[in-house]
Order: structure tokens, then sequence, then C-alpha cells
């Protein structure tokens, strides 16, 4: 079965036992990391148990079909739930997985698949968003603002870190997309503010936007500025980290609504310095003299063609088969020109 977006969050917490294949996928791979870590810790509480644990790579499976029900079959020595993992899956596994479900072996071992991005014509997404009631997909995609503003926020809380709304959206902004990389930066930034203490902008100016987020920001404020020389270096260091192509469009899309929104003060008489000044969330003071620059530079007309075309942009990469590297690098630096 698929899960839906708002039963995803119950069945982590109490994932139904009548379920044996789960598969964790998407373009959010800390995300996708995270989840499949939670689900096996809630099966084994020691992953490094031999007697519990076992791991086998897709090809083991393509070229055995029987393993994987032998596995699954299989009793832990000593008692206790059995945990079958497999990691970064092909699509050959998914008859494997067809035949599993049709004679589910009568044990109680759990396969726990962990794999990248699926588009939808996946075989091995068909197979576990079937009918059987013993399977099930989870979906892993890159948050919304919302969303993301919600994670941050419960991250924080369990970090015993109060946050008010303005400094949860000024780390939303700046924080880097992939879940288990904005959770390094969040401990971070706890252990900086301290347990029991309340967040300010001054914490997050000075732990969160020199701990790696910087890129991010670099690459809008070099396209905004023109310099699509620097533009293309930062496109290409951020790939190499993984940073999907949304959101660096994501990125670009938020600074020229920013853009958008204090042209419209200076055109009610608002000097550039002061638009800037009353932008929310504040921006990162070394960045403040640029913001000014590229004010004066993008017009309304401009920043809303600039936001068109990036919204299309979006549009675009998700659908199957686009390259979407490419295609958001050459919109970002078509900008940058």
């Amino acid at each position: 079965m698929k899960l839906p977006t708002s039963r995803i969050v119950p069945f982590l917490n109490k994932p139904d036992p009548l379920v044996r294949v789960i598969l964790v996928y998407g373009p959010d791979a800390g995300l996708v990391r995270e989840r499949v870590m939670h689900l096996a810790k809630l099966t084994v509480s020691d992953l490094n148990d031999p007697f519990r644990v076992v791991t086998l790579a897709p090809s083991t499976v393509a070229d055995d079909p029987a393993r994987l029900f032998d596995e699954m079959a299989s009793l832990a020595l000593g008692g206790g739930r059995r945990l079958v993992r497999i990691q970064n899956p092909g699509e050959s596994l998914a008859a494997g997985i067809t035949a599993l479900l049709i004679d589910m072996p009568d044990s109680d071992s759990l396969l726990l698949i962990e794999a990248g991005d699926l588009d939808k014509r996946s075989k091995l997404r068909a197979a576990c968003e079937g009918d059987s009631p013993q399977s099930c997909a989870i979906p892993c995609y890159v948050e919304d603002s919302a969303a993301r503003q919600r994670t941050i926020t419960e991250i924080l809380t369990s970090e015993n870190v109060r946050a008010a709304r303005d400094i949860v959206a000024a780390l939303a902004d700046i924080l880097p997309p992939d879940r288990l990389a904005m959770r390094s930066e969040l401990e971070k930034f706890a252990l900086y503010v301290g347990k029991g203490n309340a967040a300010t902008l001054a914490d997050v100016h000075a732990s969160v936007q020199d701990a790696g987020a910087a890129e991010l920001d670099d690459l809008i404020f070099a396209v905004g500025a023109g310099d699509a020389k620097r533009a293309a270096q930062l496109i290409d260091r951020l790939y190499a980290e993984q940073t999907s192509p949304v959101a660096l469009l994501r990125a670009a899309q938020r600074h020229f609504m920013r853009l958008q929104w204090a042209r419209a003060e200076m055109d009610k008489g608002l000097a550039a310095t002061d638009a800037v000044k009353r932008l929310h969330p504040p921006v990162f003071w070394k960045y403040e003299s640029a913001m000014t620059s590229q004010l004066r530079r993008w017009s309304r007309a401009r920043s809303e063609q600039a936001l068109r075309r990036l919204a299309d942009a979006e549009a675009a990469v998700k659908r199957t088969g686009t390259p979407d590297t490419a295609l958001c690098a050459q919109v970002l630096l078509g900008l940058a020109a």
C-alpha cells in the first residue's frame, strides 16, 4: 500500500505489525536514512546483532531469488524479531518482492528497503504500493517551507531549546535541505544556545550561517549579482554535496520574492537600505550591501520574470526523465547572465 502523507508520521511512530515489507525512498537522502534507521531500531535495538539483522546486496537477491524468502523465513537464534535490510536496490528487486508477497513465510521478520528517488513508473514502487496489506512505501520528499519549519521546531524542542517563529523562519531559510545535514546543524546550534535557553537571531548568525549553509546563499547572491562564473563554481560544488536541484531553485525563488517585496517598498519612496532592513527574516549582515545593490539592479518586473522562470523550472525538473541538474544550472546561469 501507499501511505498518504497524513499517515506517514503515525505509521513511523507505531508501525502496523501486519506490514512485513517497507520501502523507504525519495530525493531527500537524509530523510530516507533517518526514517530507515528509526524503523530499524524499533525492530531490533542492536543493529550489530548478527543473529537478528542481515543485510542483503541487491545482486544477491537478483541472482538467487529464493535467498530473500529463506532470510525472511529464518528465526533469530535466541528469539526476537528478525530484520532483513536491502540498500540501493535496482528495479530487478521488484520481481523478488512480488514473489515474496504472494508467498510470505510464516514468521514476523521485517524487510526494510532503503532506496533513492524512484519515479512513478518504478516497478519496485509498484510492488510495494500494491494491494497487499503486508507491504507499504514511504516517500521522502524535500519539505516545503511550512513542513520544514515544523521539523525544525520539533528538533529544537527535543534539544530543549526555545525558538520564536522568526528564529525558526530564519533557520529554515539557511539550513541545508537534506534532513540529516539539517539535524546535524541544529544539534550544533542547540549546543551553542544551551539547553533550556531561548535562541536569538544573533545565535543563528553566529553559529549556523558559517557552519555550511553559506554556500547556498553565496550561489543565490552570485546569480542576483550577475556573477555567472562564481555561480557555476558554486552549482558544481553544491551538486557534489548532493544538494538537490529543487533546493537550489526554491532558494532562488525565496531570494527573488524578497527582492520583489523590498523593491515594492522602494517604489513607495523608501530608500534601498531601509527596504532591506524591513525584510523578515533579516538579511544576514555580510549580504546586506549585496542585497541593497541587487535592489537597484532588479526591478519588480524583472523579479517577476525571474520568479516565473524559476517556477517553470521547478515544475520541469520534477517531471520524469528531465535532466534536472542540467536544467536547474541552465536557468540559474541564465538569470545570472
